[in-house]
């Protein structure tokens, strides 16, 4: 296999998901700023936070945090690489130069799902037709995600698509800790009230990474963050979580040639998650932890380069 045709996979698989978290977040988000009182403080800008676009933003529209500018941002920028739309250009782009070694039904389902989207961008103008517009573009990732699962062969081809998966999958469930934890600091929990506006923060959460259902059958109490924090990092059973991922990405790698130092790196990279049991929600501890396992997922990538894809060439 071609190192430029495993990289062009690879992304393809890191954008799809990108699309479909970035599609829920939104979605979740807007619901989740209707359920909370006035008097806990949430904005559109959390999410430029989550993607850690606050330089671009800044760049781009100065101290003007509106709900439409975030979203012009976060959905429909083209200059902006982890935009939805963004996202979505490059997976087209990538499944068009790979259609050799891809179904051809996968093709022609991102190639419909592009125009559709931006036959509609307009809808991402007013929060209603913007919803069910996302629920769509959700709905036809999943059906992706699906379709390839269920009519590939497990080789090389299909080794890449799920290690882009699940290494964008893992980030992005640090990240959507990260920014519930930060809300969690702003606020003063301190009677029963605002406990139990606390649990619907966390339940909205789980909602945007599709764990609410699974962590409810886990466990049986009132929705907790310490909780949400153990299922969400260090479930060995959930799809989801960072270990579960990690878990997978090793498995992928191991059938892939050359892998030896990758293997290593992500075994120690998932012992240090498993280690960690006292972090509180809201803590800097938290923070720096959930930043650490972001930039070892950046490493991760790099690596992965220079074995793969770019590799270095031996005189």
């Amino acid at each position: 296999m071609l190192s430029r045709v495993a990289e062009r996979v690879y992304w393809l698989a890191r954008y799809i998901e990108r699309i479909e978290n970035t599609a829920r977040l939104t979605k979740v988000h807007a619901q989740l700023m209707f359920d909370l009182p006035k008097s806990v403080e949430m904005s559109w800008y959390g999410l430029v936070q989550i993607t850690s676009n606050e330089d671009y933003f800044a760049e781009r529209f100065g101290d003007e945090r509106s709900e439409q500018n975030c979203m012009a941002l976060l959905l429909t920028d083209r200059n902006n690489p982890a935009s939805l739309m963004s996202s979505l250009w490059w997976a087209r782009e990538n499944i068009r130069t790979t259609r050799d070694i891809l179904p051809r039904e996968a093709w022609i389902h991102i190639n419909e799902l592009y125009l559709l989207t931006k036959q509609r961008q307009n809808d991402f103008n007013e929060r209603k037709k913007r919803n069910a517009l996302l629920s769509e573009i959700i709905r036809a990732c999943q059906a992706f995600t699906g379709m390839l699962a269920g009519t590939m062969s497990q080789n090389e081809t299909y080794h890449f698509l799920k290690l882009g998966m699940y290494i964008e999958r893992a980030d992005m469930t640090t990240r959507l800790i990260d920014e519930g934890g930060l809300y969690v600091s702003q606020q003063q929990f301190d009677n029963e009230e605002d406990t139990y506006f606390a649990s619907i923060l966390w339940a909205h959460l789980l909602r945007s990474i599709s764990s609410y259902f699974m962590y409810r059958l886990q466990y049986q109490t009132e929705i907790s963050g310490p909780e949400v924090l153990q299922f969400l990092t260090q479930d060995e059973h959930f799809a989801r979580s960072v270990n579960y991922c990690l878990h997978e990405i090793q498995g992928v790698m191991s059938k892939l040639p050359n892998s030896g130092a990758l293997q290593k790196q992500v075994q120690q990279l998932q012992n240090r998650v498993l280690s960690e049991k006292a972090l509180s929600i809201g803590s800097d501890q938290l923070h720096d932890h959930l930043d650490w396992i972001q930039r070892e997922l950046s490493e991760l990538n790099s690596l992965l380069y220079n074995t793969w894809f770019n590799p270095k060439q031996v005189a």
